[in-house]
């Protein structure tokens, strides 16, 4: 059974939940097209660390080409899981300081690991997980940002 989000147009200020996530929902917006935006600062528990997504972050969910949709779509993805991996992926794995706690940065091979631990955290179906993982390590090197000198 594949996940269900509401209807885009309809989610301003709203929790997006995966029904089968074991993680707290965070709240979006649909700010039109494949951008979402986030309304209240997210944390997430990772291994002994916190990281918080800060309010306002803008992302497009999972980045499946429009065409793959009917195989897998962005929202079979998990919400939780591509919030982070955008957000790490965007600095490089070098968030600023008051973003991780304690603080650490992480490499380009630990984002993608958290992605699948956090997609199994929500339940997504393995075939999905291997999928988007396996996309990510593929074509993922372009969007890695080199992460700013401190």
């Amino acid at each position: 059974m594949s996940p269900r989000v509401p209807d885009a147009a309809r989610v301003t200020a709203t929790p997006v939940a995966i029904p089968a996530s074991r993680l707290a929902p965070p709240i979006l917006t649909w700010v039109g097209g494949r951008r979402w935006r986030l309304e209240r600062a997210y944390a997430y528990r990772d291994d002994g660390t916190t990281i918080t997504a800060p309010e306002g972050f803008a992302f497009d969910l999972s980045s499946v080409p429009r065409p793959l949709w009917w195989l897998i779509a962005p929202f079979e993805l998990s919400i939780v899981a591509p919030l982070l991996h955008d957000l790490l992926y965007g600095s490089g794995g070098k968030l600023p300081r008051d973003a991780v706690e304690p603080y650490r940065t992480y490499s380009r091979q630990e984002v993608d690991a958290m992605f699948l631990r956090i997609m199994r955290a929500e339940g997504v179906a393995l075939w999905r997980r291997a999928l988007a993982f396996a996309a990510v390590r593929t074509f993922g090197r372009s969007s890695w940002r080199t992460a700013p000198s401190s």
